[in-house]
């Protein structure tokens, strides 16, 4: 028997089909045209150059961990080796989480080379400095012993924070008016970006009262100029243990200092990881809303105690409740994310 042959399209449906494709290419040249014309484009250049410097501070972070255990120097105190290592280390998280955020959000090409850069500068500008200086064997911080040193302080620590400041507030606009992420999303890139920007702030704090602890003013010791060492004495500062000094003589400015430069990481990352699960917008965003709160009650709480200059060991047994639930709160939603990335 001779096998049927299959019908051919006629030319009118091969026309049509054709009349589809070629009006698809158009709408997406079109589509093209004006989003570069908008300068709404997102070249891959600088995640990807994010993602390299990040990968740089962390082996940085590594080799400074590394030399402060063999040579067994001072892990607290005004010099150490300590100090590189923990500005690698946020340099490295704070790299590889704008990087992750960039490509989520609308930006023009100006805004993305502003965030872009000043994240580098901050992350590799800060590392360098305190590497140098403690690799000298004298202090990175308060320090004016000579015209070096209050150099890279006020010009180098203080000015590429000043830089890194105006870079999160660019990136902070540019989420709020991403109209077209959800709302989990926006919400937690927003509130780690603020987060971020209020540990700036409390850091410029710090430069200008030459020291970590608040004693009633803001700014009193800035115009003060002496060839020495002008931050905190030991007695002021206290016994240190894993960073936390429970017994300064006023409101510890560290600790919030610390966790806001952490504060994408802690929530803008976890909003877009969330994003990318099969958890509903509803849970998604009732998550990154208890992150979100967790961290601003945290934060309000010991920037109470530190405006009413008292130690981490003058807390109320009510404020302690309170920080231990808002820590249950955000390690609960961390584990959320987790638990929905794994799933994935």
């Amino acid at each position: 028997m001779t096998p049927r042959a299959t019908p051919s399209p006629g030319p009118s449906a091969s026309a049509a089909r054709l009349g589809e494709l070629e009006k698809g290419r158009v709408v997406a040249v079109v589509d093209r045209l004006v989003r570069r014309g908008a300068g709404l484009t997102r070249p891959p250049g600088w995640p990807r150059a994010l993602w390299a410097v990040g990968t740089v501070l962390l082996v940085t972070m590594v080799v400074h961990i590394a030399a402060l255990v063999v040579t067994g120097g001072p892990i607290s105190g005004p010099v150490s080796l300590r100090k590189p290592a923990t500005f690698a280390e946020t340099g490295w998280l704070t790299a590889w989480s704008v990087a992750l955020i960039l490509p989520t959000l609308r930006t023009r090409p100006w805004q993305r080379h502003v965030v872009g850069a000043a994240t580098i500068l901050f992350g590799v500008g800060e590392t360098a400095i305190m590497a140098f200086q403690a690799w000298r064997g004298v202090p990175s911080h308060y320090n004016f012993t000579t015209l070096l040193d209050a150099a890279l302080m006020r010009g180098g620590a203080a000015g590429t924070a000043g830089v890194f400041l105006i870079g999160m507030i660019v990136l902070l606009v540019a989420t709020l008016r991403s109209r077209h992420c959800q709302a989990s999303v926006r919400l937690g890139v927003a509130a780690g970006v603020v987060v971020l920007i209020a540990g700036c702030v409390i850091g410029l704090v710090m430069i200008f009262n030459n020291s970590g602890v608040y004693q009633g003013s803001v700014g009193a010791d800035f115009a003060r100029r002496t060839a020495a060492y002008l931050g905190p004495d030991s007695a002021t500062v206290g016994p240190e243990y894993l960073m936390l000094r429970p017994a300064t003589r006023g409101g510890d400015l560290v600790l919030l200092h610390a966790i806001g430069v952490h504060g994408l990481i802690l929530l803008a990352v976890p909003g877009v990881l969330l994003a990318r699960t099969a958890v509903s917008r509803a849970r998604q965003f009732w998550v990154t809303t208890v992150a979100v709160a967790s961290v601003a009650g945290a934060m309000s709480i010991l920037l109470v105690r530190t405006l009413r200059e008292l130690p981490l060991g003058q807390l109320a047994p009510v404020a302690l409740a309170g920080l231990a639930f808002c820590f249950v709160g955000l390690l609960g939603a961390h584990g959320r994310v987790a638990a929905a990335l794994l799933r994935r």
